[in-house]
Formats: structure tokens, sequence, C-alpha cells
């Protein structure tokens, strides 16, 4: 069966016409999925109109390869027509990359992946997709839009190359001003009250909603920042306070002044039972606890609430190692599953503000996928991060001088028998 994808019949302007409208087919069908996926109504796109452009390319691209390789076998063409889409989609990608310094998409999760740009799982669906197109809806759509009125065609593609301009134009100046403002925001994060970077991050809510990767781009730039900052600020100060930590030394009397209710808490001094990553979690929490007040402290933000929430950043009380009822589900992941039980316990035990309660659910990002809302939380993670490495660590040199003493215990033994 022969597919018409082609009319010499009609115009240039009948062919605006029908790139708008797929163009237009293209942004309703991420609207569907991104107001699925995101449970709200999102204007998906780089555009503020109604328009994807990559879909109306895509389609120009599908249509094109369908009528140079008419007659061919379907798995050559299907190949060809994936390799062509696949090819364009990582273009786009990297010249916004390169061009707005900014990521829109991201597939590096996802597995068979090339630079996070494209994917085969998707690649495939694309051309799943264009298939069926070229065969099916670009036939039917250029039929009935070769009976239009010349006139009338040529009028509304005028206008839509007159209104497309304008909206492309309008749309690469907000997306400028929103790469300006993120590399602001990523130098001066920790310098910006919590006010000023809801603010920021909020005029720019429609572009975070239409490409959900680029807050994640955004954030783990952010977080990147603020981990080579506070590498610089450890450097000269962690002797000092790691000593003080495992010396088990008396911390500042002003600590221990906004700590003492939780510290002294009989439900709180449970975690004692519990052994954690070395040591109990009760030691774990009050090392987390004590390096984010002394951060925090040094960085000028909410100190007070850096340690309230870092001491119940892992408030459970149960064996994560070997869980069950009424704790925790077997079969459910203690590492996704504890921030909820931790605030739980400490809405149910304390008196806790919204930096504090921050703290405590976003503590294990990103694991959990929304990032941390407010600077001191993000300070939290990374000495919870910074503190369980090097237990790890110190646990494995442990370990590993262990087993070298035994060898030479035994290398020692051995000698004397022979």
């Amino acid at each position: 069966m022969k597919y018409i994808v082609f009319d010499s019949g009609i115009s240039v302007f009948h062919y605006i016409v029908l790139f708008a409208l797929y163009a237009f087919l293209g942004w309703v069908i991420e609207i569907i999925y991104r107001s699925i996926t995101q449970r709200r109504f999102v204007n998906a796109g780089f555009l503020f109109g109604p328009f994807i452009p990559i879909y109306g390319l895509g389609a120009a691209a599908a249509i094109i390869l369908e009528y140079i390789l008419s007659g061919w076998h379907l798995i050559p063409r299907f190949i060809l027509l994936g390799a062509v889409l696949t090819a364009m989609e990582y273009l786009v990608g990297f010249f916004a990359e390169k061009i707005f310094k900014l990521t829109l998409w991201d597939y590096s999760e996802n597995r068979l992946n090339l630079h996070g740009r494209v994917c085969l799982p998707f690649s495939l669906l694309w051309t799943v997709l264009a298939l069926i197109f070229v065969m099916f809806i670009h036939p039917a759509t250029l039929g009935r839009v070769s009976l239009a009125d010349a006139a009338s065609v040529k009028t509304a593609a005028i206008l839509f190359l007159i209104y497309f301009a304008v909206d492309y134009s309008f749309s690469v100046v907000s997306l400028s001003a929103f790469r300006r403002r993120i590399a602001y925001l990523y130098s001066e994060y920790l310098n910006l009250d919590n006010v000023e970077i809801e603010k920021i991050l909020t005029s720019f809510q429609r572009l975070r909603n239409a490409f959900p990767d680029l807050n994640r781009y955004v954030y783990n730039n952010i977080n990147s920042n603020i981990r080579n900052k506070l590498n610089s600020f450890l450097k000269p100060i962690q002797d000092k306070i790691i000593r003080e930590m495992q010396g088990r030394k008396s911390f500042e009397p002003e600590y221990y002044q906004i700590i003492r209710d939780i510290e002294e808490h009989e439900e709180f001094l449970k975690l004692k039972e519990y052994f954690h990553h070395n040591s109990s979690i009760y030691v774990h929490v009050q090392e987390v606890a004590y390096l984010s007040y002394r951060i925090c402290k040094f960085l000028k933000l909410d100190y007070r609430s850096a340690a309230r929430g870092a001491l119940l950043h892992d408030f459970f009380l149960y064996d994560w190692r070997n869980h069950d009822v009424p704790d925790l589900p077997r079969n459910k992941f203690h590492g996704l599953q504890h921030p909820a039980i931790a605030l739980t316990n400490a809405r149910k035990y304390f008196s806790i503000n919204e930096i504090e309660a921050d703290i405590i659910r976003k503590h294990m990002w990103p694991l959990t996928l929304v990032p941390p809302k407010y600077k001191e939380s993000f300070i939290v993670s990374f000495a919870d991060k910074y503190l369980s490495s090097k237990e790890f660590i110190n646990e494995y040199q442990r370990r590993r001088n262990r087993r070298r003493r035994q060898k030479a215990r035994n290398r020692h033994k051995n000698r004397h028998i022979h």
C-alpha cells in the first residue's frame, strides 16, 4: 500500500501550516504526559505558546525520509528513521547545553543512554510513533489541508511565522535570563536569604515545570557549589571538629543549650540501642548535628534549626538492616522510607519548625526526589554524607589493618613452627 507523503500540487504555505499543526500536536502530547506525571496542568515546551518545534522538525524529517525510502522494506525504514530522529534529539540537547548552559532533559538514569541526551527506549518509542504518523496521520492530514482555500492557508501560514518569530525571540530572552539568574544563584546561594532564593526559582516556574530535569540540574549545581565551599571550610578545622566528636569532649555550651530538650528525652535516648554505620544512631546524629551547627554558624545561617534538624534526621527506632512491621515492612526500602518515619517521630515528641522538618524530610537527597528547600537542609545533607563516608572509610581501614596484623601474626607463627 502506498502512502501519500508529498503533494506537488500544494504550495509551501500548506507545509508551513502542516508544520504548525504537528508542532501543536507535539505540544498536546507533552501536555498530557507532563500533566499526568506531575499531577497538575503543565504548559510544556520551550515556547510560551502551544507549539513544540522539535515535533514539527521531527515530522518533517519523517515525511522526507518516507518519501526517499518509499518502497524499501519496513525494517531498514524503521532503523533509518530511528537513527535520524535520535540524531535530531541529540543535537537539539547538545546545542541547548552549549548555547544556554542548561540541561533541559536528562536520560542519564535510563539504560542505554548517550551522554544523557538520548536513550534507546525513548528512541524506539519516538520511532514507532513516527512510523504511525507517516503511515496514517500525515496522509489524512495532508489530504484535508490540500483541500483548504489557498488564500486562507497563505494567511494562516504568514500569521504563524510572525507569531513563531515573536514567541521564539521572547522564549530565548526568557531562557537567557533564567540562565543568568541561575548562575547568580549558584555563586551567591549561601549569601541570599531563603525568600530571595524562592523568588528567583518561582519566577521561572513554567520552565521548571516544562522541563522537570532542569530542577535536578539546578539543584545538583547548587549542591556541588555548596560542597566545594564547605570542603574549603572543612580543611582547616576538620581535624579539630573530628577530634572533638570522636573524643566525646564537651561541645560548646551553646550547642548543648540548643539541643538539651531533645538529648534528654527518653525516646531519643533509645537511639543508643540501635547500631548505625560503625556506632549507634545516637552517636551518628550527634556528630552530624554538631558539624552542621559549626558549619551553619560559620556561614551565618540558622544554626539552631540546623543542629536540631540534624539531631532528629535519623530518629527511627529499629534496626535498619533487619526491619519489619510495625516499624517498617520488610519489603520497604529503608533509604527512601526512614526520613518520613523520622519526621513523624520528631513531630510526635518535639516542636519543630519548617526548616527542621525540611532537613529531616530531605536529608537523603538526591535519593529522595524532591530537593531541599533551605540552605540549612543542604548543609545537613552534606554533613550526613561526609561523616557517613568517613565512618565507612575508617571502618574499612580498621578491618584492613586487622587483616594485616592477623597475616603478620600467622607468618610469625609459621616461621617459629618451621
